[in-house]
């Protein structure tokens, strides 16, 4: 069986990490570009192929099985139909595209455009896959099932990190809130705080209105609408990916991060647990594990059946997060999604 080609979309700073990832998914690669047309030549030359010049062609004529945007730049930032279009030709050709950041990243233009369509009937999931996603980990596949029998959980603490090259602060994010959707739910209120890594020198910038091109860490605390509470602990700016997940319900408390997780009863008591195969390699990264796995079963097409993105609700969660920091008090989502997205 020959191997599947691959297209990186990527920055000089993330070659390394990315041709390690190929190697060990066995993906061919056959050619790279970069968001920074002045870059293109140096990433080709690292990455030893051939350079792309025009990612929108790319999507269009360059054959290959797999586009990887790492860095997708401005591609897919605004609800642009034209990059709706890209995405649907590469579809078109059984290019599958994968990306490390939001797409769309700014959510007040899209009523009115193609994305609008895209996002209600979940059409943009098979598009442009968020590749890696913490919830497509066998550990998050593991905890949904224990959930089945914990829930419902009454509250949660949730951190998660990882280094710049794994993708930005609005990456971090959106994953986070795709996670919260699937293990609680959708909140009624977040109230989120950002801290750029200048914080504490000074004056020092809020979020806009994108998710691209945000550093440093988000504090979210979550309301809803039960009673129920979840705080969350966000970071882009660690050595090496952390995840870390505590619960509580009647049923007990569950602590889980990468190596797997437990579940102990009111009594202390375990009742469940899950620890990662000895197959895996701890040493790696645990985001470079996911990002292996997962462009494995993509280009393979052989893994287990998870329910796609729910577009409109993770963005409108993200959202309400960085309205939330710029005007000091809770947002709501559910309102974010009515004025912004008009779905």
């Amino acid at each position: 069986m020959s191997k599947a080609r691959c297209v990186l979309w990527i920055n000089p700073e993330q070659c390394q990490l990315y041709a390690g990832a190929l190697r060990d998914a066995d993906i061919e690669l056959v050619g790279a570009g970069s968001p920074d047309p002045a870059r293109t030549g140096q990433v080709a030359s690292d990455l030893s192929t051939e350079p792309i010049d025009d990612l929108r062609v790319a999507m269009s004529s360059t054959q290959a099985d797999l586009l990887v945007l790492a860095s997708p730049g401005s591609f897919g930032d605004q609800a642009q139909d034209a990059d709706l279009d890209a995405l649907k030709a590469a579809h078109e050709r059984n290019l599958i595209v994968t990306t490390l950041e939001p797409i769309p990243a700014i959510v007040s233009g899209i009523a009115g455009t193609s994305f609008a369509h895209a996002l209600s009937t979940g059409a943009l999931d098979e598009l442009a896959r968020m590749t890696p996603l913490t919830r497509s980990t066998p550990m998050i596949d593991e905890l949904c099932t224990v959930l089945e029998t914990f829930a419902p959980v009454r509250s949660c603490a949730i951190t998660i990190a990882a280094p710049g090259a794994m993708g930005t602060l609005g990456a971090r994010l959106f994953d986070a809130m795709d996670l919260v959707r699937s293990l609680i739910g959708i909140p009624n209120i977040i109230d989120a705080s950002y801290a750029s890594p200048a914080a504490g020198r000074g004056m020092h910038p809020l979020p806009g209105q994108s998710l691209r091109d945000l550093h440093g860490e988000f504090t979210l605390n979550l309301r809803f609408s039960d009673g129920r509470c979840a705080t969350v602990l966000l970071s882009d700016q660690v050595a090496r990916s952390t995840i870390s997940i505590n619960m509580l319900s009647g049923e007990g408390h569950l602590i889980a991060d990468n190596s797997g997780f437990k579940w102990f009863n009111p009594s202390g008591e375990v009742i469940d647990s899950y620890t990662a195969p000895e197959t895996e390699d701890l040493s790696v990264d645990p985001s470079t594990r996911a990002l292996i796995a997962q462009l494995i079963e993509h280009t393979t097409g052989v893994g287990p059946k998870r329910p796609p993105i729910d577009y409109p609700a993770v963005l409108s969660m993200s959202h309400a997060s960085l309205l939330s920091t710029r005007t000091g008090q809770g947002e709501s989502p559910r309102a974010v999604e009515q004025l912004l997205l008009s779905l």
